[in-house]
């Protein structure tokens, strides 16, 4: 929870620093539910940034962070009017974060499922070709277990 409440501190940084630019007039609110995927994508960005060390120095929120609102169709401006708008009501705001947090585990449970599955079909390999190469099976079994594999 320590590190969601600074990884949450490192977005309002960034909304803070992003305010600091130049205005747009017709700044729109991002509704919620593409809010709650942006902060995803926010938290995910921010820790790929984290476990890189040449970047974390170097890296502008506002250029690491921007093409992630660009793929929702919204900008900079939008996001900081978004910020501000969501903050006043903190309850609502936090539900966002919570969807956030719940879409993140969603994705790596279904990561963690994609690996695991990765790991069964290598590990099924391996075995048909030591089965291979110590002439327990031929080399038509070899296909047919290895087609099997990658289905």
């Amino acid at each position: 929870m320590k590190r969601v409440l600074h990884k949450i501190l490192i977005l309002l940084a960034a909304a803070v620093f992003l305010a600091s630019s130049c205005g747009k007039d017709k700044a729109r609110v991002i509704p919620r539910s593409k809010m709650s995927k942006i902060y995803a994508e926010m938290f995910v960005m921010d820790q790929w940034v984290q476990n890189k060390p040449g970047l974390r120095m170097i890296a502008d929120t506002s250029l690491v962070y921007e093409p992630i609102l660009e793929k929702y169709g919204f900008d900079k401006f939008d996001y900081i009017h978004s910020v501000d708008f969501y903050m006043n009501d903190p309850e609502r705001f936090s539900r966002i974060l919570r969807t956030s947090m719940d879409k993140m585990d969603k994705r790596i449970a279904h990561l963690q499922k994609l690996l695991e599955q990765q790991q069964r079909e290598e590990e099924a390999a391996k075995k048909a070709s030591e089965a291979l190469i110590s002439g327990k099976i031929s080399e038509a079994d070899y296909a047919t277990i290895l087609s099997g594999i990658s289905k």
